[in-house]
């Protein structure tokens, strides 16, 4: 009987509400954006968006109108055509790249949805970007270069989303993808600057909270010893304690699939959901590498939302006391306004954020437990050791968009193969002068000042691949105490990329 009554509650939570995820660069996402922030208990936390059926009407439509929605069709197979120009004046250098390949849209009853990309991408970085990646050789968002001599890339796109809705509460999906933790432009947490990677996530919303559980696989050929495999198991909370009022907790930790030692693989202990991950680690015997977080949000007038959020990876409150620069105490902030319908005007938008992060976050002895994936970050851009001030103002209407953005970027880059915090990548036992225990601050190293200013005007194709016809205008200013370098670049093309493009660091 009592397993009857437990069948029947489960039967009566069955979704009742069709569900899939919305992608997205922040331009498209205006909409949907500014419904999620000044809806009633709903979740802004997580990217992308868990949207139900009748959220549809919020996407732009595009120019090709039958590819915006799943209402009137099951499977839709849709074309991916990306081509990008890069003109550096400065330079008189033209580099390209393009993509081609297929999107296929899969959506069945209630409770299933699928998307799916194939393809073939290839093209060569441009000087602009490679001052950019002076750290590590790498093609933003793509992974590793084919070439690092020739600066060019030459790879097959595969990723996608499978996803099932359980019942009301419990949504399970895994694929190959991107993922994006925050409220920020930036996020300190988990960002779509990395390539995609392996993944199974679980959504669980409920009362006024969701809960997500992600698991991932990410590769790093920097320190490729045994295996270039590691995982990383992450949770979030978000609670909305009021209307206005939302709270978040977040925890991630990495760990490496094969050492000296052993062959860990996944380890099942990172399984449970349920528990913060430092008492399991301890109990594993493990010196895996953990990250905690925690972020408020505060929506006024349907207008506005202020919201910041820290990442913590190592602190010692004695050594924080005595405002010495202890170089393990390692954090970061995040501060931000956003404003929806500035002056009335429906469409446009502004955003003001500040980001800090310390000397050797994000770090760890070896690069296969940082928090990095085929040599980029999982966060910032910058990695560490920088502060950033950023604006922009955009502008959403219809198919059109435009974007403005300006940023100050104060940054310590290494001298003479000396590690000052800034690169993830190199273990923080190889720091400059391992005697020197304090007086570490953030731009330490040689000091670099540097603003960017970025403009975009896009037309949208298509929304559900998000293709759009669009041209950028990049200028970029970065003094250090050797150089004083000017850079101006401009790309025009179409882009497909369901997630934003970095010009910007």
């Amino acid at each position: 009987m009592r397993h009857f009554i437990l069948f029947s509650f489960l039967f009566c939570l069955i979704n009742i509400v069709s569900q899939q995820y919305y992608f997205g660069d922040l331009q498209s996402r205006y909409r949907i954006d500014k419904s999620q922030y000044f809806s009633k208990n709903t979740h802004t936390i997580s990217k992308p968006y868990l949207i139900c059926k009748e959220k549809d009407t919020l996407k732009q439509f595009g120019l090709w109108e039958y590819s915006a929605s799943m209402k009137d069709a099951k499977i839709k197979v849709l074309p991916l055509l990306s081509g990008m120009v890069n003109y550096e004046n400065d330079l008189n250098l033209i580099t390209n790249s393009f993509l081609l390949g297929t999107q296929i849209n899969i959506q069945n009853n209630k409770r299933f949805f699928s998307q799916f990309r194939f393809g073939y991408q290839k093209g060569t970085i441009s000087k602009y970007q490679i001052f950019s990646n002076y750290k590590r050789p790498l093609a933003p968002g793509v992974g590793y270069l084919n070439d690092t001599a020739k600066n060019n890339f030459n790879k097959p796109l595969i990723e996608g989303v499978l996803s099932y809705k359980l019942n009301n509460y419990f949504v399970l999906s895994g694929g190959v993808g991107q993922h994006f933790f925050g409220d920020g432009y930036r996020s300190l947490w988990l960002s779509d600057f990395a390539p995609s990677f392996p993944f199974l996530k679980l959504e669980s919303t409920f009362w006024k909270v969701k809960y997500i559980n992600l698991w991932s696989l990410h590769d790093d050929l920097h320190s490729n010893l045994f295996s270039s495999k590691k995982w990383s198991s992450s949770h979030m909370l978000s609670l909305n304690i009021t209307d206005w009022l939302n709270f978040s907790v977040f925890e991630s930790i990495v760990w490496q699939a094969k050492d000296s030692l052993n062959n860990r693989g996944f380890d099942i202990n990172y399984l449970n959901p349920f528990v913060f991950f430092r008492p399991v680690e301890y109990g594993i015997g493990s010196a895996d590498n953990s990250f905690l977080g925690a972020g408020l949000k505060i929506s006024i007038r349907k207008h506005y939302v202020v919201y910041s959020n820290f990442i913590l990876d190592e602190f010692l409150l004695s050594q924080f006391k005595t405002n010495n620069g202890w170089w393990g105490n390692k954090y970061g902030f995040q501060i931000g306004i956003k404003a929806y319908d500035l002056f009335n005007l429906e469409g446009l938008y502004s955003l003001i954020e500040y980001n800090s992060v310390r000397p050797y976050t994000y770090s760890h002895m070896s690069s296969m437990q940082n928090y990095g994936h085929k040599n980029h970050s999982l966060a910032h851009p910058l990695e560490s050791n920088f502060m950033e001030g950023l604006f922009l103002i955009g502008y959403q209407r219809g198919n059109f968009d435009f974007l403005f953005q300006f940023h100050m970027q104060h940054f310590g880059k290494d001298i003479s193969n000396n590690n000052y915090g800034g690169n993830m990548f190199i273990s923080y036992n190889d720091r400059y002068n391992n005697n020197h225990e304090y007086g570490h601050v953030i731009g330490q190293g040689n000091i670099t000042n540097q603003q960017i200013i970025n403009s975009r005007i896009s037309w949208m194709l298509s929304t559900m691949t998000n293709t759009k016809l669009f041209t950028q205008f990049n200028f970029r200013i970065s003094t250090d105490k050797d150089s004083d370098m000017t850079s101006t670049m401009i790309n025009f093309g179409i882009s497909s990329n369901l997630w934003q493009s970095y010009f910007d660091y």
